[in-house]
């Protein structure tokens, strides 16, 4: 079986055509993007940088046969792995990927409720009848909240380290 074959029996895998824009092929539910770092056309520092702009929130992971000494972290990857690359880790990786970006959209959307209901609160205070959307980001604050807290409880100790220093990044 080969290592496409194993991830498709995992994951859904799409191949890009690179006889159509890289760009037009992207997709909004892509949980991550594996680019082969031996590309010779296109030059997979220029895909890097084009992912990099237009798919900022998707996880990259780059497959290389050596340490690049044109770093793709610096790129704009969130990961390299050298070949040969075990399915076992390879899989790993990307669980690790998915589960990092959706800790950084849950934290996302919580700190984006804290600061809306902070200003509710202001308003509320100056007696502006705010009460039913006060009481509704009140509710999915407490739901994001879990669902960060739920996620984290999936973490390794390192890999929660790398989410909370990607995070803090941004």
């Amino acid at each position: 079986m080969s290592d496409t074959e194993a991830l498709s029996a995992v994951y859904d895998v799409r191949r890009i055509d690179f006889d159509r824009s890289i760009l037009d092929q992207l997709e909004a539910g892509d949980d991550v993007i594996l680019v082969d770092w031996e590309l010779e056309s296109p030059d997979p520092r220029g895909v890097l940088d084009a992912l990099s702009q237009n798919a900022p929130s998707t996880p990259i992971l780059v497959v290389t046969s050596d340490v690049p000494t044109d770093d793709p972290i610096d790129r704009g990857a969130d990961e390299y792995l050298v070949t040969p690359v075990s399915a076992e880790k390879l899989r790993s990786t990307i669980d690790r990927l998915v589960l990092q970006h959706a800790y950084q959209e849950a934290m996302s959307e919580y700190f984006r409720l804290a600061t809306e209901r902070a200003l509710l609160e202001n308003e509320r205070e100056a007696g502006v009848d705010v009460d039913e959307r006060y009481e509704q980001v009140v509710a999915d604050l407490h739901e994001w909240r879990e669902r960060a807290d739920s996620i984290r409880g999936e973490f390794s100790r390192d890999g929660f380290d790398r989410a909370l220093r990607r995070l803090l990044s941004e």
